[in-house]
């Protein structure tokens, strides 16, 4: 039996393995994430690879530019398709420019990184606000969303009816498979450990069957990476707030994380440490934590 999950490659900045589109066949398919608008190349030869020649569902489960930047384009290829997204970030998705404009302060080269990033049509963006059934796939299939905030405050889970195979997104950070271990996703300005412990917890009482990080694939331990997770996110707030607490500023903060690589993750080969900087790197995650420590301190 064919897996109703196909994880199509965005090849994100030239790698394989960082950032997936999943694409679920039925009556009304779906995919689940679109990477960046930079891969759109990519993105489109893969759906076109597949077989698919329409789609009922863009579902967004977060609005970051690599997991929602090419959203419009494909909304503009499959113009039949809704595209499904928290309400915090929807009207981000009918308007990207302020996105794109606090995404620069972080990034020097935005069109080569995630452009370009289209609007969508207001009257095609489903706004989700509540949990519950938000995508039918057809024959009694649905997507449900949960809300999992802790990444952003934009970020929703998603549990396929007919399989228990969940999707989460960044919820529980980053897990390149060559790597078999979990990195934690911390961008500013919205990462907070409470809400994201919080969140990994009332998702794991889902019992999924899968586990789908956006980054990469499917976990092959579902209550492994439901552990590991909050044990890592707060495995790297406690190391940055000793930094901070030492008069360590931002600098300071990415100095000790990448000081600690060993300490954290043992024996991880040195490509694999290049890998996960392009899908979280140790200034993105430093910029993310230090926020939050300035938050929980005022």
């Amino acid at each position: 039996m064919a897996d109703p999950v196909q994880v199509l490659d965005t090849r994100m900045h030239g790698w394989q393995g960082i950032t997936a589109v999943y694409l679920l066949d039925g009556p009304n398919p779906a995919v689940i994430d679109t990477g960046p608008g930079s891969s759109e190349e990519h993105i489109l030869a893969a759906l076109e690879e597949a077989g698919v020649d329409s789609l009922a569902w863009i579902v967004l489960t977060h609005i970051h530019l690599d997991h929602a930047g090419a959203a419009g384009r494909l909304a503009q290829r499959f113009p039949e398709a809704q595209v499904v997204v928290r309400e915090e970030g929807a009207r981000h998705m009918a308007d990207p420019s302020r996105l794109w404009s606090s995404a620069a302060q972080l990034y020097p080269d935005m069109q080569t990184l995630w452009g370009p990033m289209l609007p969508i049509d207001k009257q095609r963006i489903v706004a989700v606000s509540s949990d519950g059934p938000a995508v039918n796939l057809g024959g009694g299939r649905t997507l449900d969303t949960f809300y999992a905030p802790g990444h952003a405050k934009h970020q929703m889970a998603l549990l396929d009816s007919a399989t228990g195979d969940l999707f989460v997104g960044d919820a529980l950070g980053v897990r390149v498979p060559d790597a078999g271990v979990v990195r934690p996703a911390t961008p500013p300005p919205e990462f907070d450990l409470e809400l994201m412990v919080s969140s990994a917890a009332r998702l794991h009482g889902l019992r999924p069957a899968r586990v789908f990080p956006t980054h990469f694939g499917p976990a092959p331990d579902v209550d492994q990476i439901f552990e590991e997770a909050p044990r890592r996110f707060t495995q790297w707030v406690e190391a940055a707030e000793r930094a901070v607490e030492s008069g360590g500023g931002l600098s300071e903060m990415i100095e000790d994380f990448r000081a600690r690589r060993e300490e954290f993750y043992p024996d991880l080969p040195p490509e694999m440490v290049e890998k996960f900087e392009y899908s979280c790197s140790y200034d993105l995650n430093s910029r993310g934590i230090l926020r939050y420590l300035e938050k929980r301190r005022n």
